[in-house]
């Protein structure tokens, strides 16, 4: 009877002892060496450098409050924050199995991704990222610490708690996709003149001159003034000018399609000068329509792609691919600021 009593303690001693392991693993926050992941500061990371085996390479540093990507541009704050937030939230899902370590240690070095985070200056730990789990809810990480010269040999999962998927689209590498996509934030109390260029439509091309909330003249660019012309309709139009973005940047882009469109002509010119006499002109141009969607749904073959063309700015010196949904509604020609009543069918 008493040998049956400690069986029976034992057991409860291995089951607490079992429950105690899987609660620490999943629930800790995570202070040891080789599971250590997670960076509580965030506030002081200041610098993320993510490269893979392929060569290719992101810098990411924190310059006087801005983040900047390879040093040269203004990085998406979005995607900043989402790495972050995986840095701060991450927790341990599970260790890798015993039997497939040794095989994911192997996929991480060769197609892995690696991470590392500085804070303050110096470098705080060093994330390998693999791929996903088996049930897409967790991500295959190794971690190496600033005083190890190698990573740790253990593969643990890591999750994001709330969050249901893989971290790896995180820790993307192209430039293009790290660029700040906002290239327009101009409210209308701080734009001086915008004048629109439509070199198949010169008899309707205009400029607006800007002298306060309520004051402008619109002429076209023959130079007759539009007299009388709709205030709401030019306080509308300069409105446009708050929040608008590219969807790609193309700038170092020399596929065959971006190449061939940098030569052709655009098709419409609008020049925006601020309140400090910086001025910019942005240059439009067709984009030619995409495989599998050449016709019109009337059968007609599409001259262009009617959601998307490419613009160039920044003294030609930036190309990018913009929606024509955004930036169509700037393309309006002198007759949008006649009076309603003046209008002629």
């Amino acid at each position: 009877m008493k040998k049956n009593k400690l069986v029976i303690l034992l057991l409860l001693a291995l089951v607490v002892v079992a429950i105690f392991v899987l609660v620490k693993n999943k629930r800790k926050t995570l202070s040891g060496n080789d599971d250590d992941f997670a960076v509580p500061d965030t506030a002081t990371v200041d610098k993320i450098f993510i490269a893979n085996k392929k060569g290719a390479t992101a810098l990411l540093e924190k310059k006087d409050g801005i983040w900047l990507i390879n040093g040269k541009y203004p990085a998406r704050k979005d995607a900043i924050e989402l790495l972050l937030v995986t840095f701060m939230r991450t927790q341990i899902k599970f260790p890798a199995p015993q039997a497939a370590q040794e095989n994911l240690l192997k996929s991480i070095a060769s197609n892995g991704t690696k991470c590392e985070i500085y804070q303050n200056g110096k470098i705080s730990k060093t994330w390998y990222v693999g791929h996903e789990t088996q049930d897409l809810r967790g991500t295959y990480c190794l971690l190496q610490g600033p005083d190890n010269d190698k990573p740790f040999n253990t593969v643990y999962a890591i999750e994001i708690p709330g969050f249901i998927g893989t971290i790896v689209p995180r820790f993307f590498l192209a430039e293009a996709e790290w660029r700040e996509k906002k290239v327009l934030a101009l409210t209308p109390d701080k734009i001086k003149n915008v004048t629109v260029n439509l070199p198949n439509f010169p008899d309707t091309s205009y400029s607006i001159n800007v002298y306060g909330l309520h004051k402008f003249d619109v002429t076209t660019l023959s130079g007759k003034k539009i007299q009388p012309f709709d205030t709401a309709a030019v306080q509308q139009y300069l409105s446009y000018f708050m929040n608008l973005y590219v969807e790609y940047w193309c700038t170092n882009s020399f596929l065959p399609e971006i190449d061939s469109v940098r030569k052709t002509n655009d098709f419409l010119q609008i020049t925006i000068t601020d309140i400090n006499n910086k001025k910019d002109t942005y240059k439009f141009y067709h984009k030619p329509p995409m495989e599998g969607h050449l016709l019109d749904e009337k059968g007609n073959k599409l001259p262009y792609d009617p959601e998307n063309m490419y613009m160039k700015f920044k003294g030609d010196a930036e190309f990018a691919r913009v929606s024509a949904y955004a930036w169509g509604k700037l393309f309006q020609s002198s007759h949008y600021f006649l009076p309603k009543t003046a209008v002629k069918k």
